[in-house]
């Protein structure tokens, strides 16, 4: 059974995992767009060791870019798409640094 079913309890998880005691002098913008049935644009945040997550768009040129299908997104939440597959397949499309994609996954507890 999934875990997530709607791409807000995907962020409202991303948001409570944070962890704001390691995320000193991080500052990333990022954008989420998902398409399809139940997705958006959403914007994400870290700047004074805290996350912000709203619904929108950046024009940050420097903001990593994650784009996917909703449902993608979701399968990738719960586990039952494997990321790596998903980027080299085209279902999830990523710009940006990979070095400051790899520091983020210190700043969540998974």
């Amino acid at each position: 059974m999934s875990r997530f079913h709607h791409v807000n309890e995907v962020l409202a998880a991303v948001q409570s995992r944070f962890r704001p005691d390691q995320a000193a002098g991080v500052e990333i913008t990022g954008q989420l767009h998902l398409t399809g049935e139940g997705g958006g644009d959403w914007v994400l945040r870290i700047h004074n060791s805290r996350l912000h997550i709203a619904p929108g768009v950046t024009d940050d040129p420097q903001a990593m870019r994650l784009t996917a299908s909703a449902e993608d997104f979701l399968a990738l939440a719960n586990g039952k798409l494997d990321a790596t597959k998903a980027y080299f397949t085209g279902k999830v499309r990523f710009k940006g640094s990979l070095r400051a994609a790899y520091r983020l996954m210190d700043l969540f507890r998974f």
